[in-house]
């Protein structure tokens, strides 16, 4: 089994890439941004091998030519402009060329290589409205889309639902919950970074962090997350074409942050009042339903671990090689 992941030096990307190369599996990562040395360096040295393509989604031959080369039988598609307003009134046709236009270029030269299966990465943005009313997220419900990233993920899915039915081919949805961890970074094409990571990026500096409002929504792990990802990708038969991937539990960021002013003893925070102002960007209404994860467990027999003490403890970790990870990346702190 040979994996290719498309976006794979962004952040969900970098997540999977890690997974499979635990696991021990032959990894191809493809993406247009150059490879970080400091991801390079810490992904060589786990049990599978690494190859690094440099490319582009747009150009199908090229890519159905380096499926083939490699010897790619699976793939996850994870390119992606996750765009915040602004960019959506500068640049739409960026943001429909990358997560539509290179999404169909993908899947075409997957079929004309002959793929045994191609999971593509959605997000639960994609139920939009829905996801702040009093009904569970779960994969039957009417999406209802708002700005363009969650647009196009809806759209995407429909995409490969056609795709899948005309080509006889297994082509896979999956709706990510909201994710943080290791690996995330400004890569130009991330709008919307997390709270987390805001929040990290003050407490190492000794500043006050003020959130903008307690969030209540089913934040996961990115390494749970890619956990879950690889071993769906594994299963021989899967029922149904999309799932939730979701620990399925109610954090909130504020949580993180109460963890972060334990450890780090110069680091404060407070949610933004009159006084004083938000310095931690967050999106999206306050409170969101979780998603409904028993497709998930049905097909794995588990489901992410929620557990954000164990987080905690694996970020520590991670801020090791962070700093000098952020740094090469183009982000300073």
């Amino acid at each position: 089994m040979v994996t290719m992941v498309i976006g794979g030096t962004g952040f969900i990307g970098l997540n999977i890439a890690e997974r499979l190369l635990t696991e021990g599996k032959t990894t191809v990562l493809f993406d247009r941004r150059p490879f970080p040395a400091v991801a390079r360096r810490y992904l060589s040295h786990l049990p599978g091998r690494l190859v690094e393509k440099t490319g582009d989604v747009l150009d199908t031959k090229g890519l159905r030519a380096c499926l083939e080369r490699e010897r790619v039988s699976h793939l996850f598609f994870g390119a992606a402009v996750t765009a915040d307003p602004q960019r959506e009134a500068r640049s739409p046709r960026q943001i429909i060329e990358t997560n539509l236009v290179g999404m169909t270029s993908t899947l075409e030269a997957a079929r004309d290589a002959e793929l045994e299966r191609v999971i593509n990465l959605s997000s639960g943005a994609a139920y939009g409205e829905r996801a702040h009313s009093d009904a569970p997220l779960d994969e039957d419900m009417v999406l209802d889309p708002v700005g363009l990233y969650p647009v196009t993920k809806a759209t995407s899915e429909r995409i490969v639902r056609r795709l899948a039915a005309l080509w006889s081919m297994q082509l896979i949805n999956v709706r990510l919950s909201p994710v943080f961890g290791p690996w995330e970074v400004d890569s130009g094409v991330r709008d919307l970074l997390t709270p987390q990571l805001q929040a990290t990026w003050l407490a190492l500096q000794r500043r006050h962090g003020v959130l903008m409002f307690c969030d209540r929504r089913d934040w996961t792990y990115s390494r749970e997350l890619a956990r879950a990802l690889v071993a769906l990708m594994a299963q021989p038969t899967l029922a149904h074409e999309v799932y939730n991937i979701s620990c399925g539990e109610v954090s909130s960021s504020a949580d993180w942050c109460a963890r972060l002013a334990e450890h780090y003893s110069g680091f404060s925070w407070q949610v933004a009042d009159e006084s004083n102002s938000a310095n931690i960007s967050q999106h999206g209404a306050p409170e969101r339903q979780p998603m409904v994860t028993e497709r998930l467990r049905d097909a794995l027999g588990w489901v992410p671990h929620a557990n954000i003490d164990d987080w905690f403890g694996d970020w520590l970790v991670w801020l090791e090689i962070a700093r000098s990870y952020w740094s090469q990346t183009g982000c300073s702190i």
